[in-house]
C-alpha cells in the first residue's frame, strides 16, 4: 500500500462520514486489513505499478494526510523503498465497508470536520489546520489523556475475523512508544494498532528517513480543539482550571473583606500607617476578586445583580471612585430591569440615593420622589416604607438648613399607609421619629408637637410587643426625657423608666435593630435587599434601622439622668459615671467587626458625647467653686476644638467661649468674664427669633452680663437696661421654664421702681417659680436677695427666720460663694438681734469658707458690708 496516493475525503457536506462502498471480493487479506484501491498520482509524483496493489476504483473522495511511522522504522532491504524529496503525505483510509463492525465498538463517536480548511506544515514536521483563516495550535495532553482519546477521535475499520497469529497485547500497545520490527517475522504479517489516528500507513516502504511525528489538528464544534497526542517532551504541560473558579474568587473576597473589617476598629483607633496600609491592602484585594468575577465570568442574572449590589456598597463606603460606582450601579439597575429583579432593583436605587446625597442633596431627594411614585403605582408597600424613611433620614442630614417640613410630610404619609395597612409597629416608629424632628425644630410650639407625637406612639406601644418594636421603645423614653429637660420640668419617673430599659433590655452590640411589618407582605420584593429588610422567623418582613449599641445607650442614659437631677449631688455622680464610660470606650476598639469609615463615625459620636459630658462637668465645677476642675475641663475642650469631629465648628466654639466666661466669673475676674460674654457669638437675635441652642446660650450670656453691669459704679452700667430690653421679648413665654425662671430673677434684681410692693411682688414671683422648678440655685439667689433687700436693717423674728432659711437652702447647694453670702447675712442679722453665739458660729464657718473663695473675693476684714442695692460685699 503506497502512502503517496491521495484519496479524496469521505463525507457529506455536514461533515459526517458517508457509507463505505461495497467491499471487494478479496478486500480482506489474511492479516485482517483491507486493501485500498489506487488513485491517480497528483502533483507530478510517479509510482510504479505493483501487482499487490489493486487498480483504482471509483468511490467517494478521501483525504490524504502524510504521517511518518514511529512504531515501525522503515526496512532498508526492500528495493521498493526510495528516498523521498517531496512533502510527505498521510493517507486516512476509508471507513470499514461493514458498518456493523463499527457499531460493536461502544466508544465510537462521530467527528465533524468543518469545511473549508487547509493544512499547513509546521517547522517541526507537524501540521496545523486552519479554518477560514484562523489557526488552531495543537495541544499536547499527558499520556493518560492521550490513551483515553485514541478511540474517540476516529473510528478505524475493524475486521469481523481476527487473525489467530496476531497477538492481543500488541493491539493495545501505546502508540507513542516506538518499537522495532521483529526480525523473525515477515513484514507482511506485522500488526499495526487498531486506532486509525496512530496507525502508520506504508510510509516505511517509501522512505528510509525517520521523520518526526506529524500533528494533525481537526477543529470540532466543541469549545476546545481535538488534541492529538504527540511527544510530551516537545510541548508544555497545561493544568486545567477548576470549573468553579468564580466561586473560589468570591470566597477569597469574603475572607479578605472580613479580615479587613476585623481590624477596622483597631486601625481607626491607632491610626498607625502600617495598620491602615494593611487594611487597605486587604480591602483592595477583596474588591479586586469581586471585580474579576464581574468582568471575566458569566453568572445567572440574580447572582450577578447581588454581586454588583455588594460591590457597589463597598466601593461607596471604602473608595472615592465615582465613575466606577456610577457604572456598576447603572449596569446593575439595567440588569435588574431586564430580568425583572424588583427587589435588587429597589435595593440599588436605595443605595444610589444614599451615594448621590453625598455630592448633590437636591438631586438625591428628587430621585427619591420618582422612585416613591413608582412603588406607590405598583403598590409595593414595604418599599414605600423604606424609601420614605430614607428620605426622612436624608432630609435631616442636609447641612445648614435641614428640611424639617419635607421630613414631616414623609412621616405623615408613612403613618397614613401604616394605619391603613394595619402595621402598628411602623406607625409607632413613625410617631417616634416625628417627635424627634419636632425637638430639633425651632418653632414656638415644637415641644407641644413633640409631646403629642410621643402620646400617639405610646397609644399603640402597648398593642405591640418589644420584639416587634426593637429599640424604638428605648428611643421613645429618651425623647420623652429630653422633652422634660428642654421644658425645664424634670420628671424622675421617666428617668427611672429609661434606666430600667437601658439595663434590662438585651440590645444589639452593633446598634442595628428591626421593626416588624405586620400586614404588608413583601414576598419576593424583599428577598435580596442588601440589608434594607430582614426576614422574621415566620417569614414576615422587618425594616432595618440603625441606632446606638447597648453600651453607648447606657452612656447616653447616664448623661440624661445627670441632666435631670442637676444641680444635686446625685446628678453629679451620674455625669461622672458616664464620663468614665466614654473615656473607656474611646480607648478601646469595638467588639464587632466594622470598616474604618463606620468605626470613625462611631468614634465621632463617642467624642461628641464625651464633649457634652466635659462641658457639663466644667459648669458644675464652676458652680461649686472648684476652679481646678473647671480649668482642666476648659483646657481639654479648647484642645479638642480644632480636631475631628469638631473642626472649629461654630457650635463648639460658642460652647467653649461660654465656659471660659463662666470660669472667669467664678474665679472673680469680672472684667475677663464681661469681655468673654460680650463676644459677637453671644449677640442676641431680633425679637421673635426661633428658640434654638444658639439663641438660648446667647440669652444666658446676656443674663450674666446684666448681673455684672447692675452695679451703678460700673462704667458700663448703662448697658444693663439695653440688654434687659433685648431679653424681655425673647424670654417671655419661653418654652424652657428654666430660662423663664432665670429671667424672673433678673427682672427682680434690675427693676428701677422704688415701690416696695412692686419689688416684693417681683421677687415673690421669682421665688415661687424657682420652687416649682425645684432649682436650688434659683431658690438660694431669691432668698438671699430678699433677706438683704427687705430684712437686713430690721430687728425681729421675720428677719431671723429669713436669714436662717437662706442659710439652710445654701447648705444644700454645692456653691461655696452662696454659702459664704448666706453666712455673712446671718452674722449681721444675728448681731442686730442679740444672737451673739449664733453670730460667732457663722463667723467661724465664714472663715473656713474664705480659703475656698477666689482671691478677689477673699475678705481682709471681719465685717460684711451690705449695700443698699442688695449687693453683698466682704470688706477688703
Amino acid at each position: 500500500m503506497d502512502p503517496r496516493y491521495q484519496w479524496p475525503p469521505q463525507g457529506y457536506p455536514n461533515a459526517q462520514y458517508a457509507p463505505a462502498p461495497p467491499a471487494q471480493p478479496n478486500g480482506y487479506p489474511a492479516n485482517g486489513y483491507p486493501q485500498y484501491p489506487q488513485q491517480p498520482i497528483p502533483h507530478g509524483y510517479t509510482q510504479p505499478q505493483s501487482q499487490s496493489q489493486p487498480q483504482h476504483q471509483p468511490g467517494p473522495p478521501r483525504v490524504v494526510i502524510p504521517r511518518p511511522s514511529q512504531q515501525y522504522p522503515p526496512t532498508h532491504d526492500d528495493p521498493r523503498v526510495q528516498p523521498r524529496t517531496a512533502q510527505p503525505q498521510v493517507v486516512i483510509p476509508a471507513r470499514h465497508p461493514f458498518p456493523m463492525a463499527q457499531m460493536q465498538n461502544p466508544r465510537i463517536r462521530q467527528v465533524q470536520v468543518p469545511v473549508p480548511r487547509t493544512v499547513q506544515r509546521t517547522g517541526s514536521g507537524g501540521y496545523v489546520e486552519q479554518s477560514r483563516g484562523q489557526q488552531v495550535h495543537a495541544q499536547t495532553p499527558n499520556v493518560k489523556s492521550a490513551q483515553r482519546s485514541q478511540s474517540h477521535q476516529e473510528n478505524p475499520p475493524r475486521p469481523q475475523q481476527r487473525d489467530p497469529n496476531v497477538s492481543v497485547s500488541n493491539q493495545h500497545r501505546v502508540p507513542l512508544q516506538p518499537q522495532s520490527t521483529p526480525k523473525n517475522r515477515p513484514q507482511s504479517q506485522m500488526h499495526t494498532p487498531t486506532n486509525q489516528q496512530h496507525r502508520s500507513p506504508t510510509l516505511s516502504q517509501t522512505s528510509s528517513q525517520v521523520r518526526s511525528h506529524p500533528q494533525v489538528v481537526i477543529k470540532k464544534s466543541a469549545p476546545q480543539a481535538i488534541q492529538t497526542p504527540t511527544k510530551p517532551q516537545h510541548a508544555p504541560q497545561t493544568k486545567a482550571l477548576p470549573a468553579d473558579l468564580a466561586v473560589l474568587l468570591l470566597s477569597a473576597a469574603d475572607e479578605y473583606i472580613n479580615a479587613a473589617h476585623g481590624m477596622g476598629s483597631v486601625a481607626a483607633l491607632s491610626q498607625r500607617n502600617t495598620d491602615l496600609q494593611h487594611y487597605y491592602k486587604l480591602m483592595s484585594t477583596g474588591l479586586g476578586c469581586m471585580e474579576a468575577v464581574l468582568k471575566r465570568y458569566s453568572q445567572i442574572p440574580r447572582d450577578e445583580a447581588k454581586l454588583r449590589l455588594r460591590y457597589a456598597s463597598l466601593l461607596i463606603e471604602e473608595t472615592e471612585n465615582n465613575v466606577e460606582i456610577e457604572e456598576v450601579l447603572t449596569k446593575g439597575i439595567t440588569l435588574c430591569n431586564r430580568n425583572r429583579l424588583n427587589d435588587l432593583k429597589y435595593s440599588m436605587q436605595h443605595l444610589h440615593a444614599r451615594y448621590q446625597f453625598k455630592s448633590n442633596h437636591r438631586a438625591a431627594l428628587k430621585s427619591l420622589d420618582q422612585t416613591i411614585g413608582e412603588t406607590e403605582t405598583f403598590q409595593h408597600f414595604v418599599w414605600i416604607y423604606a424609601f420614605r424613611f430614607l428620605k426622612v433620614s436624608l432630609s435631616l442630614q442636609v447641612p445648614g438648613r435641614p428640611e424639617f417640613t419635607s421630613a414631616l410630610q414623609q412621616l405623615h404619609a408613612i403613618a397614613t399607609h401604616a394605619e391603613r395597612q394595619g402595621d402598628r409597629a411602623i406607625f409607632v416608629a413613625c410617631s417616634t421619629l416625628e417627635a424627634m424632628i419636632h425637638l430639633r425644630t425651632s418653632a414656638p410650639d415644637h415641644l407641644e408637637h413633640a409631646q403629642r407625637a410621643i402620646a400617639a406612639a405610646r397609644s399603640l406601644q402597648l398593642q405591640t410587643s418589644a420584639k416587634q418594636l426593637g429599640r424604638i421603645s428605648s428611643l421613645i423614653d429618651c425623647i420623652d426625657v429630653v422633652c422634660s429637660i428642654q421644658q425645664g420640668q424634670p420628671n424622675p419617673q421617666k428617668m427611672l423608666a429609661l434606666q430600667a430599659k437601658a439595663d434590662e433590655e438585651p440590645g444589639p452590640s452593633h446598634g442595628v435593630f428591626t421593626v416588624l411589618i405586620e400586614k404588608s407582605f413583601g414576598g419576593n420584593l424583599s428577598f435580596s435587599t442588601g440589608g434594607v429588610f430582614e426576614k422574621a422567623a415566620d417569614g414576615r418582613d422587618q425594616l432595618v434601622f440603625s441606632w446606638l449599641p447597648k453600651n453607648e445607650l447606657t452612656m447616653l442614659t447616664y448623661y440624661l439622668s445627670g441632666m435631670i437631677t442637676l444641680p444635686h449631688e446625685k446628678g453629679l455622680s451620674y455625669l461622672q459615671e458616664g464620663f468614665k464610660q466614654t473615656q473607656h470606650a474611646l480607648q478601646r476598639h469595638s467588639s464587632f467587626g466594622t470598616s474604618i469609615p463606620a468605626a470613625v463615625t462611631q468614634r465621632s459620636w463617642l467624642a461628641t458625647l464625651d464633649w457634652q459630658l466635659r462641658f457639663v462637668l466644667g459648669v458644675m465645677a464652676c458652680h461649686s467653686g472648684d476652679t481646678a476642675h473647671s480649668k482642666r475641663a476648659l483646657m481639654s475642650l479648647q484642645a479638642r476644638v480644632p480636631h475631628h469631629p469638631f473642626n472649629n465648628s461654630e457650635t463648639y466654639t460658642r460652647v467653649v467661649s461660654y465656659l471660659e466666661a463662666v470660669y472667669q466669673q467664678t474665679r472673680g475676674s469680672l472684667d475677663g468674664a464681661l469681655s468673654a460674654y460680650s463676644r459677637p457669638v453671644f449677640n442676641l437675635p431680633e425679637a421673635g427669633a426661633a428658640s434654638d441652642f444658639k439663641t438660648d446660650i446667647a440669652i444666658l450670656a446676656a443674663m450674666n452680663r446684666i448681673l455684672i453691669l447692675r452695679n451703678p459704679a460700673h462704667p458700663e452700667h448703662y448697658l444693663s437696661s439695653i440688654l434687659f430690653s433685648q431679653l424681655e421679648p425673647l424670654c417671655n413665654n419661653h418654652p424652657n421654664h428654666y430660662i423663664e425662671g432665670a429671667f424672673r430673677i433678673i427682672r427682680a434684681l434690675t427693676t428701677s421702681e422704688n415701690s416696695i410692693n412692686r419689688q416684693k411682688t417681683l421677687i415673690s414671683n421669682a421665688l415661687s417659680a424657682s420652687q416649682k422648678l425645684q432649682n436650688g440655685q434659683f431658690v438660694t439667689m431669691c432668698l438671699n436677695y430678699m433677706t438683704s433687700r427687705f430684712f437686713a436693717d430690721q430687728v425681729g423674728a421675720q428677719a431671723i427666720k429669713s436669714v436662717r432659711a437662706a442659710r439652710s437652702v445654701a447648705k444644700q447647694q454645692g456653691s461655696v460663694l452662696w454659702r459664704a453670702v448666706s453666712y455673712g447675712l446671718c452674722i449681721n442679722t444675728f448681731q442686730r438681734n442679740g444672737l451673739l453665739e449664733d453670730a460667732r458660729l457663722c463667723r467661724e464657718a465664714l472663715e473656713t469658707l474664705k480659703e475656698k473663695l477666689p482671691a478677689p473675693l477673699k475678705s481682709r476684714g471681719d465685717t460684711v458690708k451690705i449695700e443698699r442695692d442688695g449687693d453683698i460685699k466682704m470688706e477688703g
